[in-house]
């Protein structure tokens, strides 16, 4: 089992100085605690992750203060750029970081976010499988066609070269089906997914779809690797794990709401009671089934219960409204958590 860090903030709070201070700061101890990644977003237009609107440029900065962990996106919404700048951007930070990118990619939901690329929103998904295949194919040196600017035929190469000669990629697999997973093990790429809409056991039954269909395809079964993304707080007890991330957390799902919310269209359209009745079982689920919520002891059975499910790495979302010291003294205890496995970066 590998450890990352996950970013994915609820907070954008516009007289803040230092907006990027625990993303720095963390992906840091990290690297020196041995972490495996650092996974930074894609998020457009809402203070929910809103500070997030590039992780290449995010990723470039991170590469000049760490060493060894690797720098990944978490998701690169594809239908949104022409697949050469994605490339050409993701090319420069492999350079940075002497070829220590990954890159997770998604098709993006929030019509919002189509400001950037209004007429892909309708045809987004078949987007995104066409312009994975265009990154991976200029990554590995191939030359590419598109029309120019006199809508002649040009063949284009990536330039700089990156470092890697096979881009690392996943598919994000947040709340799909047994088909999307297979789809994305057919494809020879990783996932990267989470449990919002899933139970343990129906991820298990996924990736066991994924392993099966990678064979299938040509591909090691065994070599593609699962990220799960789980919030994660770790306190010296249980109790003060609880009383330290209610407010914040809760606060965090109520911004997120349109997200794990299904079945309503807004939290607004819902009685004041009911919301907070929804809020709190939301809060329960989480902390006692969904994330990594207690001490260093308390959550070990459940990470046993995911590495036996097949998941390879836990990537922990740690920005959800707690204080930066607050954030680095739980990761230290990630860093223990950790060491249980016995895994180096």
């Amino acid at each position: 089992m590998r450890f990352s860090i996950f970013f994915f903030t609820s907070k954008d709070d516009s007289a803040e100085r230092e907006r990027y201070r625990l993303v720095i700061d963390a992906a840091r101890l990290a690297d020196e605690c041995g972490f495996h990644a650092v996974w930074t977003p894609e998020r457009h237009f809402h203070s929910f992750g809103g500070i997030f609107p590039n992780p290449s440029v995010l990723s470039a900065a991170l590469a000049s203060v760490t060493q060894r962990i690797q720098l990944r996106a978490g998701s690169v919404v594809l239908p949104l750029h022409h697949p050469v700048r994605v490339a050409e951007e993701w090319s420069v930070v492999d350079n940075l970081s002497r070829g220590r990118v990954g890159l997770a990619f998604a098709a993006g939901y929030s019509p919002t976010d189509f400001v950037l690329a209004p007429t892909a929103y309708a045809n987004r998904n078949q987007l995104m499988d066409e312009h994975v295949d265009i990154v991976r194919r200029l990554w590995r040196g191939e030359s590419v066609t598109f029309a120019d600017g006199t809508s002649e035929p040009v063949a284009v190469r990536l330039h700089p070269p990156p470092l890697q000669p096979e881009l690392p990629v996943w598919i994000t697999c947040g709340g799909s089906s047994v088909d999307k997973f297979a789809a994305t093990g057919a494809l020879g790429a990783n996932v990267m997914t989470a449990l919002f809409v899933q139970t343990v056991a129906d991820l298990r039954q996924r990736i066991a779809a994924y392993r099966h269909a990678r064979a299938e395809a040509g591909h090691l079964a065994e070599s593609g690797q699962v990220t799960l993304m789980l919030h994660t707080y770790l306190d010296e007890s249980v109790d003060a794990a609880r009383a330290m991330v209610q407010k914040p957390f809760t606060d965090y799902l109520r911004s997120s709401v349109e997200v794990w919310a299904k079945g309503f269209k807004r939290l607004e359209d819902v009685p004041a009671e009911r919301r907070e009745d929804m809020l709190a079982f939301a809060f329960e689920r989480y902390f006692r089934t969904s994330s990594l919520f207690g001490t260093v002891e308390s959550v070990a059975p459940f990470v046993e219960q995911l590495a036996r499910a097949g998941v390879d790495e836990v990537a922990c979302l740690i920005d959800f409204g707690l204080e930066r010291e607050v954030v680095l003294s739980s990761l230290n205890r990630v860093a223990r958590l950790r060491e249980r496995w016995g895994q180096s970066s």
